[in-house]
C-alpha cells in the first residue's frame, strides 16, 4: 500500500516545489487510467476493512518507552556513522585551540584582564556557533522519511524527538572536551578551574544545541533554517552583555539579553575564570582604572554579585525551554494526509449514471 501511494504521490525538492519527473509520472498514469474501465468492488462495511482501521487508529503497537529505545539506538548509530563529519568537526576544535593558543598567552598584569575577557567571548561564541551549526539541520533533512514513518504509525513524534536530540549530546561533550583541553594550558587560563571550565563550555554547547534544534523543528526546509541561523546569531552576538549595557537596551528588546546564549555562556566562564585572581601593580603610569583581584575586574565588566548558579539555572532554563518549543514546532510542521472515507450513497448513483 505505501509502495502505492508512493507512486501516486508528487516527490518534492527542498524548496517544496514538485520535481518535474514525479509530475510526468503522474500525467502518465492519469492517461493510462483513462484508456480503462475498471470497476472496483469494494464493501466499505467489511469486517476486515474495519478490523484494518481499528488498528491504524491506534498507533504505534511499541510502548513510548520501546519506540525511545530502538530510535535513540538508530539515532545515535547515525550519528556515529558519517566518519568524515566526525573527523573535520574534531580538526576544527583542535584547529581552533591551537591558533587561539598561538595568539593569547595571559598572564596576571593588567592588560591579561582585557585579554582574559577577549577570549572567554570568543569561546562564547566559537561553541554557541559550532554547537548551532552542527544540529539545525538535523530535522530538516529527516522530514521526509520521518513523516512517512510516522504516518505509517511506527512511532510518535516525542520519542523520535527525545531520542534525536539526546543522540547528539555526546559528540557535543567529547568535542568540548577536546577543544577545552588543547586551548587551557595553551593561554594559561586559572589553574584549578579546569574542570568547571569544560563543565560550563560543555552546557552552553547543549543549551547551543537546543537553539540549532528549534530553529531545524520550525522550518520547512534546510534552507529556511539556515537562514534563521545568522540573524538569530547576530543578535546573540550584540546583546552579549558587553557591547551595549542593560541600561540602555530599548525597552522593547530587553527580554532578548535574558534568553541570551552568548551572554549567559560568556557570564559563567567569566564567573569561573576570574574568580581568586590576583594582579600584578603595573610598573609605570597606569592607562586606565587598576583592578587587583578578579572580583575588582568583574566588577568592571558589570558582573559583580553574580554567580555561577544563576549562569546554570538560566542556560538549564533554555535547554528545557528549546527542547519543548522543539518538540511543538516539529509536531506542528509534520506531514499530515487526507483520510479516505466512506462514500455517500448518492454519490455511488451518481458514478453509476
Amino acid at each position: 500500500a505505501e509502495h502505492v501511494l508512493d507512486c501516486i504521490s508528487l516527490d518534492m525538492n527542498d524548496q517544496g516545489d514538485p520535481l518535474p519527473e514525479s509530475i510526468d509520472r503522474l500525467e502518465n498514469l492519469a492517461k493510462q487510467a483513462k484508456m480503462e474501465e475498471i470497476e472496483l468492488d469494494i464493501n466499505f462495511k467489511d469486517k476486515s476493512i474495519q478490523v484494518v482501521d481499528e488498528l491504524t487508529a491506534r498507533g504505534p503497537k511499541a510502548s513510548l518507552f520501546r519506540q525511545f529505545q530502538l530510535l535513540l539506538n538508530r539515532a545515535v548509530r547515525e550519528a556515529f556513522r558519517g566518519k568524515g563529519a566526525i573527523v573535520i568537526k574534531a580538526v576544527q576544535q583542535v584547529t581552533l585551540g591551537i591558533v587561539y593558543g598561538g595568539i593569547y598567552h595571559l598572564g596576571n598584569n593588567q592588560a591579561s584582564i582585557q585579554d582574559r575577557f577577549g577570549l572567554l567571548s570568543l569561546i562564547a561564541i566559537g561553541t554557541a556557533n559550532m554547537a548551532v551549526a552542527s544540529t539545525i539541520r538535523s530535522f530538516p533533512k529527516e522530514k521526509t522519511i520521518v513523516s512517512n514513518e510516522m504516518a505509517s504509525h511506527l512511532y510518535r513524534t516525542l520519542p523520535y524527538f527525545v531520542a534525536k536530540a539526546l543522540s547528539e549530546v555526546p559528540l557535543i561533550g567529547v568535542f568540548s572536551c577536546l577543544f577545552g583541553s588543547i586551548i587551557y594550558p595553551l593561554t594559561g587560563l586559572q589553574k584549578g578551574k579546569f574542570k568547571a571550565f569544560l563543565g560550563l563550555v560543555t552546557m552552553h554547547a547543549i543549551a547551543s544545541e537546543g537553539l540549532g534544534l528549534m530553529l531545524g523543528a520550525v522550518s520547512a526546509t534546510s534552507d529556511i533554517a539556515l537562514a534563521l541561523f545568522p540573524p538569530v546569531l547576530v543578535l546573540n552576538i550584540i546583546f552579549d552583555g558587553k557591547n551595549i549595557s542593560e541600561e540602555n537596551t530599548p525597552k522593547l528588546l530587553r527580554w532578548i539579553p535574558k534568553v541570551g546564549l552568548i551572554r549567559w555562556g560568556f557570564e559563567g566562564l567569566a564567573l569561573n575564570e576570574f574568580d581568586g585572581l590576583e594582579f600584578e601593580k603595573p610598573k609605570g603610569p597606569p592607562r586606565g582604572p587598576v583592578a587587583r583581584t578578579g572580583e575588582e575586574a568583574l566588577d568592571r565588566f558589570g558582573l559583580a554579585g553574580k554567580s555561577l548558579g544563576t549562569v546554570v539555572k538560566a542556560q538549564t532554563a533554555m535547554i528545557i525551554a528549546s527542547w519543548a518549543l522543539s518538540y511543538v514546532g516539529l509536531a506542528l510542521t509534520k506531514q499530515r494526509y487526507q483520510k479516505m472515507e466512506e462514500p455517500d450513497e448518492d454519490d455511488d448513483e451518481t458514478a453509476t449514471k
